[in-house]
């Protein structure tokens, strides 16, 4: 507990420290160089506890309006969260299928090609091929797939979603197929396929439940990918999520909150994903 106290509290620091960073950096025109004001740092902090005890949120910049971050927060942290959720849930789940239940099938050594050619490609362009596809799709057929503006409704959710899923699907597909083929190869997988066993029997029972503990060790690494892609796209997309706080202001306060608020997310997104595998294996392996 004492630990876990520790780390939260430099967590806590390190976020004030980066939100601060903005008003600690200036740049010298004559001497073209950058200077850092640390000794406004404990100042800032300081404001900033005192504003959230007062229970004030305070405001950020909107375009040229100043609105308050207590009257958008909601709304923003609900959208990130669901393009952050479903983002990973379908990297996982697609990760899994194809990693583990599909793995013998032609189409998957397809899949497992394409897979390892995107990998390659780094996920900013990704994502920017993935925008001009969409908007050759919208010139060929008419139809809308994405959405630049902050009130596009569905168009800003699934479609940043996908995006969103496609770096920790690359990771995690990657990182199952390893993992299956070493399981495949071990005693007691070569004694069930020698008793008769189903396949898929073997991958519920055997195969799965011996490269979960796999997947549940990376899954930091898999949320840390999502948000890190969340920042881009949100910003691309101009979706009106808990990065506008971030990216549409430079005082402590918005920026803060957004990261504090990012950290809540990711938190939110890991139990929930070991949730559902935890309902995974009691509904499908223990029944």
């Amino acid at each position: 507990m004492a630990r876990f106290v520790q780390q939260m509290v430099i967590i806590f620091i390190l976020i004030l420290f980066l939100a601060a960073l903005p008003t600690m950096i200036s740049i010298n025109m004559e001497e073209k160089s950058i200077q850092w004001s640390f000794s406004q740092f404990p100042a800032a902090v300081s404001d900033f506890i005192s504003q959230l005890s007062q229970g004030n949120l305070g405001t950020y910049q909107l375009g040229l309006q100043e609105r308050s971050i207590a009257q958008d927060i909601g709304d923003n942290f609900i959208t990130s969260l669901i393009i952050m959720f479903f983002g990973v849930v379908i990297a996982v789940f697609i990760s899994v299928i194809f990693g583990i239940f599909l793995s013998r099938l032609r189409m998957t050594k397809i899949f497992r090609m394409m897979m390892n050619v995107l990998s390659t490609i780094p996920d900013f362009i990704l994502i920017v091929l993935a925008m001009l596809l969409a908007i050759k799709i919208y010139k060929w057929t008419g139809i809308r797939v994405i959405s630049l503006r902050p009130d596009g409704g569905a168009l800003n959710i699934w479609f940043p979603t996908l995006l969103i899923a496609v770096a920790p699907t690359l990771y995690m597909f990657k990182l199952i197929a390893e993992k299956y083929y070493q399981t495949s190869g071990e005693d007691y997988i070569r004694t069930a396929v020698a008793k008769g066993m189903n396949v898929h029997t073997i991958n519920f029972q055997h195969v799965f439940k011996n490269i979960e503990p796999f997947i549940i060790a990376d899954l930091v690494k898999v949320i840390s990918l999502a948000i890190g892609n969340l920042f881009i796209v949100e910003y691309i997309l101009n979706v009106s999520g808990i990065t506008k706080f971030i990216f549409q202001s430079t005082e402590i306060q918005p920026i803060a909150i957004g990261l504090i608020s990012m950290l809540f997310i990711s938190f939110i997104v890991y139990l929930s994903i070991r949730l559902l595998i935890y309902l995974f294996k009691r509904g499908f392996i223990y029944e």
